[in-house]
Formats: C-alpha cells, sequence, structure tokens
C-alpha cells in the first residue's frame, strides 16, 4: 500500500471502531431512491502528508483529471457555471445545480469581494509577505447562506512558507469519506503544487483538518472491503509546466500526473445528497 492508502485505511478503521451512528436522528441526507442515507462518525479529526508525498490512494480509483478540472474551474476561472462545467464534461455538481444554471453563491463566488479578490491577494501575499499568518482563503459566507446551492464542505484553506517550502491546512466542516476524502486530498495537493510552482517555492506538508468524518450505511462493507485491498506501494508525483509562471493562465495540460497505478476494481458506491 502507498502511504496515502495506510492513512486512509486507518482513518476508515477509526470511524468503524469510535465512530457514532445517527440512526435516531432526523437526518437530512437521502440516496437517489429517496431512502435516508445515515452515517457513522466521528468528529474532530486531522491527517498530514510529508514532503514529497501525494496524498492518492489507490485501493480505488480516483477521477484525477476531474480532480483537477474541478479545482482550476473554481481557483483558476473563478466560475460556478453549469455550463462552464459542462464544457469540461464536469458532472459532479449536476445534482447540486440551482434553476438558473449555477451554484448560487457557493465555492468560487465567495472569491471575488468587491474590488478584492482572495486568491489574487493570497498569492501576492505569498511572494511579498512570506512569513504572514494571514495567508488565507475561506469560502463560508453566513449572510449570503440562502443563496447558495449548497453549504461548502471543504471550506477554508491556510497557507505558511518556511525554508523555501510552502505548507498547506485544508479546513473541511463535512467529510464523505468514501467518496469526496480521496478526491479532496488529491485536488487540493494539486493545488498547492501549483501555487508553490508560480510563488517559486518548494512543496512542503499537507494538513487535512476535519471536522465531521464519516461513512454511509450503504457504503460501509464496501468501504471495509475496499481498504483492505492490498495495492499498489509506488508513490504518484505531480508536475507543474517549468514555463507557466501567472497561476491564473493554467491550463489542464500544465499538470501532469506520474508513477499513479491503481486497483480496477469497481467501488461504486451511492451518492448521498
Amino acid at each position: 500500500m502507498s502511504y496515502a492508502d495506510n492513512v486512509y485505511k486507518n482513518l476508515v478503521n477509526d470511524i468503524c471502531a469510535n465512530g457514532t451512528w445517527d440512526y435516531n436522528e432526523d437526518v437530512r441526507t437521502h440516496y437517489k431512491d429517496g431512502e435516508k442515507a445515515y452515517a457513522k462518525s466521528l468528529f474532530g479529526y486531522q491527517v498530514k502528508f510529508p514532503k514529497g508525498v501525494v496524498p492518492l490512494i489507490t485501493t480505488k480509483k480516483v477521477f484525477t483529471q476531474t480532480a483537477i478540472k474541478e479545482m482550476l474551474l473554481f481557483w483558476v476561472h473563478q466560475t460556478v457555471k453549469k455550463e462552464d462545467f459542462d464544457n469540461w464534461n464536469v458532472k459532479i455538481w449536476d445534482e447540486w445545480m440551482k434553476e438558473d444554471g449555477t451554484l448560487g453563491d457557493s465555492y468560487a463566488v465567495q472569491f471575488q469581494k468587491g474590488e478584492r479578490n482572495q486568491v489574487v491577494e493570497l498569492i501576492k501575499g505569498i511572494k511579498e509577505n512570506p512569513k504572514s499568518r494571514r495567508l488565507m482563503t475561506s469560502f463560508w459566507d453566513f449572510e449570503n447562506a440562502p443563496n447558495k446551492a449548497l453549504q461548502e464542505c471543504a471550506w477554508a484553506t491556510q497557507w505558511d512558507v518556511r525554508n523555501g517550502q510552502l505548507n498547506l491546512i485544508l479546513i473541511q466542516r463535512s467529510v464523505d469519506t468514501a467518496l469526496g476524502l480521496p478526491f479532496n486530498w488529491f485536488q487540493y495537493s494539486v493545488l498547492q503544487h501549483l501555487v508553490a510552482h508560480c510563488c517559486g517555492l518548494e512543496v512542503g506538508e499537507f494538513t487535512h483538518q476535519m471536522g465531521n468524518v464519516h461513512y454511509y450505511d450503504r457504503h460501509k462493507f464496501l468501504l471495509l472491503e475496499q481498504v483492505n485491498y492490498d495495492m499498489y506501494v509506488s508513490e504518484p508525483k505531480i508536475l507543474i509546466n517549468e514555463s507557466l509562471k501567472d497561476f491564473f493562465n493554467t491550463e489542464i495540460s500544465d499538470i501532469t500526473l506520474l508513477n499513479y497505478e491503481c486497483s480496477e476494481e469497481n467501488f461504486k458506491y451511492d451518492i448521498a445528497v
């Protein structure tokens, strides 16, 4: 197993051993067939990946190109329009799109506040004031919450520069372990590589701070089978095009994933919304 596989397996086993089911609650989440989706969860969980480790599991296939595209749509193009997602064949948000064909005031909309843009200010801060403790972004917006298609799960980042390396903390309020977690780990690692490259830094540690981390009742047995599926030990690498200088000019072709091998087993999980 890879480093990420072991971290992932330990997390799943921890939920299994120490988590709490919400069977007695009137839960909001449900499956496509209308049945309620109950979850077993822990609250307050942190994992850390050291420099040189790409957090990409091998026990099931992670759709890496879709993860990269979604990250670029939010962080580079800063769009929440269905037509933009459709143009890149990204369908993961179709279940949440509003009638106007957008995600409302969710995600990328929050980057632009008046004349200031969070991502522009972040990159400027990393370059000009790397010792700042205010290198952060946030999607959270209590005032405009009713206008959002959904409340953001991965909602904040904090960045740190030391010893020529760019470290990242991702803060996430709700973590779907079977479906969302492997996807989020990889795409925020790609983001970290991309920002580090454009700021002339090496990639440092990646830390994921989770609030409610859970798996759903229909996921449990398949997930336990998946994490015990002994696969590859090779560690993947992310490469950024050396000629890329401006973060906002990033193209999909500027990002290359090397040495990724994964299971071909069809671990398919029902989506809970």
